[in-house]
């Protein structure tokens, strides 16, 4: 990888600005399509969010990127470690919950939907994801730091 100038806290700021008025355009123009009906409508917004996550990933790649070589590992092992043990948790509730039929009830409202079920579903996974992530990137440093 070629050598590039460490990002800095003017380059913080500017990357969460630029992430901030992502997740707002992405957010306004979700709402603007999901009230578009028909196939169109879900292409149109499958399509649009696809754009703007992939706004999102060219700017954490040009972020890492100028991260020091201990940072950008911390954050390769949190990923790697914590993302697939919250997956591994995520994957075991969803297993308990789907083969223990009988006790659904007391996870779900009455009035749920389908696309209520995966999208909560996939939800719980990801927060999983995120928590495992936060705790292997915070066990990485502390590893480092006391050794």
């Amino acid at each position: 990888m070629k050598s590039v100038k460490p990002l800095g806290a003017a380059g913080l700021v500017g990357m969460i600005v630029v992430l901030f008025i992502l997740g707002l355009i992405g957010g306004i123009g979700s709402a603007f399509l999901s009230d578009r009906p028909g196939v169109g409508g879900l292409v149109g917004s499958g399509v649009f969010l696809v754009a703007v996550m992939t706004a999102v990933l060219v700017v954490t790649i040009w972020w890492l990127r100028r991260l020091d070589e201990a940072a950008r590992e911390a954050h390769k092992w949190a990923w790697y470690w914590g993302g697939s043990a919250g997956m591994a948790v995520g994957l075991a509730l969803v297993l308990t919950v789907t083969t223990r039929n009988v006790d659904l009830g007391r996870f779900v409202t009455a009035d749920a939907s389908p696309g209520d079920l995966i999208v909560g579903g996939m939800m719980s996974i990801l927060l999983f994801q995120l928590a495992g992530y936060t705790l292997a990137w915070g066990w990485w440093w502390l590893a480092r730091m006391r050794g």
